[in-house]
């Protein structure tokens, strides 16, 4: 909000420099972000929080001055009388829906002259940040810079059938505003009509078909309050926002409709030579009565924090023209101002004497605590999570919770359906994400963009679908993201790069740190965002955990990433069901184990985790470990084969294994495996 300060003397004194002005009207919440010079006076640029509409005004401004330096406020010239003995233009008002319109306010003036504003008068609106247009039209934009009420002036001859009828648009009903755009309605949108149709959009704009131009001579003024709901509803869905529906949509005075149109009556008759030719009407079907708060001394300390006396509160709030009454023993019963659209709780009015009161003046103490806290239910795995993940040289990512349309196509939910923001505030935030990867991919490229290629990272949030019934729900789920090297690479350290097994050896590594008793990383089917060839899902009991690969291709290309990236999607809950198993002990072994590696070929499409769930399942108790040690390809390995070095290590734990029984365990474990797969040692 600009607003001059040799128009704001008009309405209280000003001893104080510009600079100080500015100092001690940023110290009670109304920061100046900067001072400039406009016609040779100082204009202060202040931003008023959307709670406190009553500022966007210079009166307004000059009531928190002569508060804030106990001075009085002067009042503009109003016409005191509005009505005429006999109405010489006769006309009506009509409002059909009091919900959206509570309070509408007409006068008629005719013997206008429309012509150019005095310079006075354009100085002061160009200071404002307004361009000049007539003085008709100059005024009504005037008054709302000076009492902070939107007005609106019809050219009176143009008004089909002499009256105004306030009603919601018909669906569909096509419109063209001042602006000369043509906009489509809908029936939600409150509408001003004249005895056919409409001539204005209620709050925000008018019309064409009304407008004032150089051959008006008759006007009806309107002064009105519109339900802040409904005009910032209308403003969004139209993409048209104005200096009206600015005011009017956060909040404006019920009360300030008479003394507005009172204000722009003196101005017409003193700039514009008209005279009133329609008496007042004031429709006011639903009264609205000033909030009422019950303030108490005991709580305005314990909010604060600051020993506040009664004879401040009491003179403070006077100084903002709240009224107080007594009600008990060191407690008021506190009549709002109808301009101050934010008074709604006691804290409110605690805020009021705090900002004048003087925050720096409130001491720093902690607040009292009557209990020590407990940790959430989630806290414990959580916190082992990230110290186990922290641990493996990774970084936690923070990201936003919503997501785009985009996002949703090319990371597609593994479950559930998307749930839409009803009112999202850009593109981006059109929708809950429900996968964790798109933020992961994204933080990535940043890191790349920035010359960081070895980059590790992880992400405990939430995601968000769809159940059937249509309700949304959240669950936690825990994302990861490598690629890149290890190290820096030289001439002796080559430093080889991230690929799907460490990210398999992350995992691995997490479930043993929260001990999950047993889990299995298996191939997967299509998983639209991973690369098939390298996509598997983690199953801990019988449930599917999540997913683990490397990123598609496509969309390693539209992202541009340049290397390899992998991926992890996991399922908190499920880890939280199996995590923290008791832990068990077994003494150490007496007698040694035996070693065999043994080398066979098989198919390609034969996975090592089938190989190994078979053998497993031979109930060989003394096999206590099988891994896979080695992997060729190539000179005297048939096409589309592989052959797979497995190391078998056996134990007895009550003697020690012969030769023969070790091979005895080697023979069976060949058998099945030939029989089963077909699979054979290899020769060479």
């Amino acid at each position: 909000m600009k607003i001059s300060i040799e128009w704001l003397q008009e309405y209280v004194e000003i001893r104080e420099s510009p600079e100080k002005l500015k100092e001690d009207l940023s110290m009670i919440g109304l920061l100046v972000e900067s001072m400039t010079k406009v016609h040779g006076t100082h204009v202060l640029e202040i931003e008023v929080t959307s709670n406190r509409p009553d500022c966007l005004s210079h009166i307004g401004m000059a009531r928190e001055i002569a508060a804030l330096y106990s001075r009085p406020l002067k009042w503009p010239t109003v016409q005191a009388k509005l009505s005429i003995p006999s109405d010489r233009i006769p006309y009506a008002i009509e409002i059909r829906d009091e919900e959206l319109c509570p309070r509408y306010v007409g006068l008629v003036m005719d013997g206008i002259k429309v012509g150019t504003s005095p310079d006075w008068m354009q100085r002061r609106l160009e200071s404002a940040g307004m361009r000049p247009l007539n003085n008709v039209v100059d005024i009504t934009n005037y008054v709302l810079l000076e009492m902070g009420h939107p007005l609106h002036a019809f050219d009176y001859d143009v008004l089909r059938k002499g009256k105004i009828v306030v009603a919601r648009a018909r669906q569909g009903e096509r419109f063209q505003t001042l602006d000369g755009m043509e906009r489509e309605l809908d029936g939600e949108m409150l509408m001003i009509n004249d005895g056919e149709g409409p001539v204005a959009i209620a709050g925000v704009m008018g019309g064409m078909n009304s407008e004032i131009s150089l051959s008006t001579t008759r006007v009806l003024i309107e002064s009105a309050y519109f339900g802040p709901a409904s005009i910032r509803r209308t403003s969004k869905k139209l993409g048209l926002s104005t200096e009206a529906s600015y005011r009017f949509e956060r909040g404006a005075d019920w009360d300030n409709t008479v003394p507005a149109i009172a204000r722009t009556c003196s101005l017409i008759e003193q700039l514009a030579g008209g005279k009133i030719a329609g008496s007042l009407q004031d429709i006011y079907p639903r009264k609205k009565d000033p909030v009422r708060i019950t303030l108490r001394q005991a709580n305005t300390k314990a909010l604060l924090g600051a020993d506040l006396t009664s004879e401040f509160i009491e003179s403070t709030l006077r100084r903002l023209n709240f009224d107080l009454a007594p009600e008990g023993e060191k407690a008021w019963l506190v009549t709002c101002p109808t301009y101050r659209a934010d008074m709604e709780l006691e804290a409110d009015l605690i805020e009021e004497l705090a900002r004048f009161y003087g925050y720096g003046n409130i001491p720093a103490t902690l607040p009292p605590s009557k209990t020590i806290g407990i940790h959430s239910p989630v806290y414990r795995l959580e916190n082992s999570i990230r110290e186990i993940i922290s641990s493996q040289g990774y970084n936690e990512a923070i990201n936003l919770s919503f997501a785009n349309e985009m996002d949703h196509l090319e990371f597609p939910p593994l479950q559930g359906e998307r749930a839409a923001v009803r009112n999202p505030l850009t593109e981006d935030t059109q929708y809950m994400r429900t996968s964790l990867a798109a933020g992961l991919v994204r933080s990535a490229k940043r890191n790349f963009n920035y010359g960081q290629r070895l980059v590790r990272l992880f992400e405990l949030g939430k995601v968000y679908h769809l159940g059937s019934d249509g309700v949304p729900f959240e669950r936690n789920v825990l994302g990861i993201l490598g690629t890149g090297g290890f190290t820096d690479q030289n001439w002796k350290n080559p430093s080889a790069s991230f690929d799907f097994f460490h990210l398999k050896g992350v995992l691995s590594k997490l479930l043993q740190g929260v001990r999950v008793p047993s889990f299995e990383i298996e191939p997967a089917g299509k998983i639209p965002w991973l690369n098939p060839a390298e996509s598997a899902v983690l199953k801990i009991g019988k449930e599917t955990a999540g997913v683990l690969g490397s990123l598609s291709a496509s969309l390693e290309e539209k992202y541009k990433l340049k290397q390899p990236a992998y991926l992890a999607e996991i399922d908190f809950a499920c880890i939280e069901k199996f995590a923290f198993a008791p832990p068990s002990y077994d003494p150490l072994p007496k007698y040694p184990s035996a070693e065999r590696d043994i080398s066979i070929v098989v198919s390609r499409d034969l996975a090592f985790q089938t190989i190994h769930k078979g053998i497993l399942q031979l109930g060989i108790c003394e096999l206590v470990r099988l891994q896979l040690i080695d992997v060729y390809e190539g000179e005297k390995i048939p096409e589309g084969k592989v052959s797979l070095t497995l190391r078998l290590t056996f134990q007895d734990r009550e003697k020690t294994l012969t030769v023969d029984r070790v091979q005895d365990f080697i023979d069976t474990i060949l058998s099945f495996i030939h029989k089963t797969y077909g699979v054979g040692l290899r020769s060479i």
